[in-house]
């Protein structure tokens, strides 16, 4: 790929820890909520919002329950600063992620799937776990913001299913990994633009044209990508 013809993701936020930690903390229920919807969750918000502080909510399956819980403790695992190598990070996230549906969680995947999409059944490749590391080191050696390396992990593990199950989920908390330690803001696909992201990952697993990958990291770049903005405030003295 000619980097020349690369559209420029230049990094929106610029957050110092505390900042990250705020946004983090302030948008949990809806972090977690967003998050759900690639799990299947079948909760409301306000029901969310009742399991991330009481562990248990009215009239809601002990499956969803489950997946709450175990997104909060992703997202909260970003809290954490670890230091180890993405890919370790990205299966200790699937074994949470992935902890009630897979047969295998935190492990790289070594069989093959097919993926229901808008347009139709999609076979994702079977990579090795050394292909898989050695994607993961191209994207991040690549000379663009590291915005953009959040967003191409999270569309290389979303298109390469590379565990059993639980991977948008688990590449979406991997891409927040990236864009929290680094202050950039948050990555979530909310839900009143949630069918054009399936539209536009439908068209981009189905396809290798630059023109739908070019397309949906456009839009996760203008539609997805939240922080925190300061109004400034002039007063006048009269």
């Amino acid at each position: 790929m000619n980097e020349e013809k690369r559209p420029k993701f230049p990094d929106k936020y610029h957050l110092s820890r505390k900042e990250s930690v705020y946004l983090l903390k302030k948008n949990i229920v809806e972090l977690v909520y967003n998050a759900g919807k690639f799990e299947g969750l079948n909760t409301t918000l306000l029901q969310t919002g009742e399991i991330i502080k009481y562990n248990r909510a009215n009239n809601v399956a002990v499956d969803d329950v489950l997946t709450v819980v175990n997104l909060k403790r992703g997202f909260e695992m970003l809290l954490n600063d670890l230091q180890e190598p993405l890919i370790e990070t990205s299966k200790r996230i699937n074994r949470i992620v992935a902890a009630e549906d897979a047969l295998f969680p935190g492990e790289i995947r070594n069989g093959g799937v097919e993926v229901s999409t808008i347009q139709g059944r999609y076979v994702p490749a079977l990579l090795t776990e050394d292909e898989v590391k050695n994607q993961y080191d191209k994207i991040m050696n690549q000379e663009i913001s590291d915005t953009e390396k959040a967003l191409r992990l999270f569309l290389f593990i979303s298109k390469n299913q590379i565990f059993w199950n639980g991977n948008v989920g688990t590449a979406l908390l991997i891409a927040n990994k990236i864009m929290f330690s680094n202050g950039l803001g948050l990555l979530s696909i909310p839900e009143n633009v949630f069918m054009k992201f399936n539209e536009l990952l439908s068209k981009y697993c189905n396809s290798n044209l630059l023109v739908n990958e070019s397309n949906i990291i456009s839009f996760l770049y203008e539609q997805c990508i939240f922080g925190i903005n300061y109004l400034k405030i002039i007063q006048h003295t009269i």
